[in-house]
């Protein structure tokens, strides 16, 4: 049978439009979607319902006549709020809509039943149906499932190998390092001889090290000798990779490399606290070296005061430094425990020092002159008078080099046997007052430096019982014919003479600015009282002894220095 020759049904000749709700409408019913297809309707279902609905009319006729005028009043009804939606309509939209549906002809009571209750279904299944879509927006969109797959194993995290690599040189260089500060350096020299890649080992973790420091010893050294006169013999002990060679050698240095091991190029193995292979005298006798034939102006130890015989390190700089040469040492800031006792050390091998700089969070930088260099021959008591004279005369000449650094200077025209020239000379009138006996001892260095200097010899003694001075001779003109006089005394224990002499020099008129003190040993306690009585006094010391004894004698001194120049020891 064909689909729609169903009784009671037939297709209208005109398509009618589904409403559509006017912007502004406030009726209740829901607006169907503007959608070119409806929800399809099963038919065969509503024809079998139909069939159904007719046999069961049959039967129960009565039942349904006595309904038939209400559901013909509820059909009217439902037209005339059909037509009421429809008035509304814009006349385009019926040619827009090509949605098609069947209306019933006149239909008997039970087919008007029948067409009620499709008509709720449908309206069911359209809710229904927009209920769906708008929940399938909301949800994803279900994936496929997947046929099984084998597990994929994921890698482990690995650690980089460069990083892995620099923390293991990194723990075995703080391992060789402690190897080193514990042993002394001959152990130390066997192990690297035993195996050099023990050392390329170190040097190659310390590399490292030094990339998180803020400065670099060796750099800061690199660059304040940079400005040295060239030609400056450098000795670089505990030299590394020898990086102050290779920067300062081609800008006309002499640099001196050492360490345990050699490169075959800068660096010459020794064991600097053993023996460094550089000419200087040699002890004799258990005796120390009198540092005769050095050749080395600066000794430079960067953070290689190793070991537990370090100090004689320091002892072979002292041997191998040109007098008045100058030895820098950079150590770890927290190494040092007490660096007044390091420096204490360091001066009583030979050494002065000229300064210290501990603005480094990790490093402390000395700066030690070995100006002391005679003042050990003069402290023994095998020397000579002899040999006694020409030390205070070396170490006088010395004082007064550094004392008159910075005296003002006048020019002058000549003639030499060439041509004319201009040279310089020393402003000031300087005068020589020694006090005697053995400020005599230095008075010929110093006329070395002012040939044409006046004397003013002061004799002054000191009382043995009171310890206090006593004047006994005065060569003071009535005036000052000079603008400075440099007072010589080689000893200043307890400060008494000194005090005496100062005040005799500026009660004769010369202002204490205008007199430089030069002395070859001192005690602290002497200088301490000097200073107090003079504050303004410029003092010239080679150098200083902590302890006075109780007779008013420096220790450990260098005993009496006028019987000592004069050879009038008691026996």
């Amino acid at each position: 049978m064909p689909l729609f020759e169903v009784p009671g049904w037939s297709v209208a000749s005109v398509p009618v439009a589904e409403p559509v709700m006017v912007a502004g409408s406030k009726k209740r019913k829901r607006p169907t979607e503007d959608n070119d297809s409806l929800e399809p309707i099963d038919l065969q279902k509503l024809v079998k319902k139909a069939r159904k609905a007719d046999s069961e009319a049959d039967d129960a006729s009565s039942t349904v006549s006595r309904g038939a005028n209400r559901v013909k009043a509820l059909g009217k009804s439902l037209v005339k709020k059909t037509m009421d939606r429809k008035r509304p309509r814009k006349a385009d939209a019926l040619e827009e809509k090509k949605k098609s549906i069947s209306l019933p002809k006149a239909l008997t009571p039970s087919e008007k039943g029948q067409q009620m209750i499709a008509e709720k279904e449908k309206e069911k299944s359209q809710r229904l149906s927009m209920s769906s879509a708008s929940s399938s927006l909301a949800r994803p969109t279900k994936q496929p499932k997947r046929g099984h797959e084998p597990p994929v194993e994921k890698p482990l995290p690995t650690i980089p190998e460069d990083s892995m690599k620099r923390s293991l040189d990194g723990a075995r260089f703080r391992l060789i390092n402690e190897t080193l500060y514990k042993s002394d350096s001959k152990q130390a020299h066997d192990m690297m001889q035993k195996d050099p890649k023990v050392y390329e080992e170190y040097h190659t973790g310390f590399r490292h090290q030094v990339q998180s420091w803020p400065t670099n010893p060796v750099q800061h050294y690199i660059s304040i000798l940079s400005a040295y006169p060239a030609k400056t013999v450098i000795a670089d002990l505990g030299c590394g990779d020898a990086a102050m060679a290779r920067s300062l050698i081609p800008k006309g240095f002499n640099v001196l490399s050492f360490d345990l091991v050699s490169d075959g190029a800068f660096v010459v193995e020794a064991d600097i606290c053993d023996k460094i292979p550089l000419p200087g005298s040699e002890p004799a006798d258990g005796d120390k070296s009198d540092g005769k034939g050095q050749i080395v102006d600066v000794v430079v130890c960067a953070l290689s005061l190793m070991g537990t015989n370090w100090t004689n390190c320091i002892r072979e700089a002292w041997r191998v430094l040109k007098h008045d040469g100058e030895l820098k040492i950079a150590e770890v800031a927290s190494r040092f425990t007490d660096v007044e006792e390091f420096s204490k050390l360091v001066t009583s091998i030979g050494f002065k020092l000229k300064s210290k700089n501990d603005a480094n969070t990790h490093f402390t930088l000395f700066e030690f002159r070995k100006a002391n260099a005679e003042l050990s021959k003069l402290r023994r008591t095998t020397t000579t008078a002899k040999e006694f004279r020409e030390g205070v005369n070396n170490i006088s000449l010395i004082l007064g080099l550094e004392a008159s650094r910075n005296l003002e200077e006048d020019t002058f025209t000549a003639q030499s046997p060439v041509g004319p020239f201009t040279g310089t000379v020393v402003k000031p009138r300087i005068g020589l007052t020694p006090i005697l006996r053995a400020g005599l001892g230095m008075t010929d260095a110093l006329l070395k430096l002012f040939p044409e200097a006046p004397i003013y010899h002061l004799g002054l003694f000191r009382e043995k019982v009171t310890l206090q001075p006593v004047e006994y001779y005065s060569k003071l003109p009535p005036s000052p014919p000079i603008d400075m006089v440099y007072l010589l005394d080689p000893l200043i224990a307890t400060g008494g003479t000194a005090c005496a002499a100062l005040a005799m020099i500026t009660d004769w008129g010369m202002p204490i600015d205008k007199v430089k003190l030069l002395c070859v040993l001192a005690s602290q306690e002497g200088l301490n009282h000097v200073q107090a009585e003079f504050p303004e006094l410029e003092i010239w010391v080679a150098g200083v002894d902590q302890t006075l004894t109780s007779n008013g004698l420096i220790s450990p001194g260098l005993g009496d220095a006028g019987d000592r120049l004069f050879n009038t020891l008691r026996s």
